[in-house]
């Protein structure tokens, strides 16, 4: 409930002054239970996405955000879940499988944090690992925008990626070609 109140207040008041432009709704799976991942080089990017997409979106945030009790209790009452970027946090990684089961959107920043460096090192592959151990697809998006008031922010929702051709593949060569795809996914437009 909350996350629908903070996401309609969004739409009124952050959507207009970041004059937000999406391109690709038709994209946009028809049923829930698959990954919105997309690249991170603002704090304002969950919030854009929450605005864009009428799914409520689980999101990973990092565990830093939790050691302060009032943000934790609020992070947790939008649906936003910790997790450990230092490692494999197993419980985390077990809540994502849980969540895409069970029809739930999950959003992921791959790069694990703010980045504005277009870099395909940066993406982690722990975002494929999810999708190969749900059987779930991922869905990209890049957000292209300068973040300041009045300019426009583009949105590319770009083509889902389809887990289903890489569940054939050896662990470590579907999580590498994945998380390539993924890459090419969040920044398609940036590379031309």
């Amino acid at each position: 409930m909350l996350y629908r109140l903070l996401q309609f207040i969004a739409t009124i008041l952050i959507g207009p002054i970041f004059r937000l432009r999406v391109i690709g709704r038709e994209n946009i799976p028809d049923d829930d239970g698959y990954i919105l991942c997309a690249n991170h080089k603002s704090n304002w990017d969950p919030v854009f996405l929450a605005i864009i997409f009428s799914s409520k979106i689980k999101f990973m945030g990092k565990k830093e955000l939790f050691e302060n009790k009032f943000l934790a209790v609020f992070l947790r009452s939008i649906g936003v879940f910790p997790i450990d970027r230092e490692g494999r946090d197993l419980k985390s990684l077990k809540n994502s499988i849980k969540l895409l089961k069970d029809g739930k959107v999950l959003g992921i920043f791959p790069e694990g944090t703010r980045t504005h460096n277009i870099n395909r090192k940066n993406v982690k592959d722990g975002v494929a690992y999810i999708a190969i151990k749900a059987k779930k697809d991922i869905l990209p998006v890049e957000i292209v925008s300068t973040y300041k008031p009045f300019k426009k922010t583009y949105i590319y929702i770009n083509e889902p990626i389809d887990v289903n051709k890489y569940l054939n593949m050896k662990s470590k060569e579907a999580m590498v070609k994945m998380s390539d795809e993924i890459f090419n996914g969040i920044y398609k437009k940036q590379l031309g």
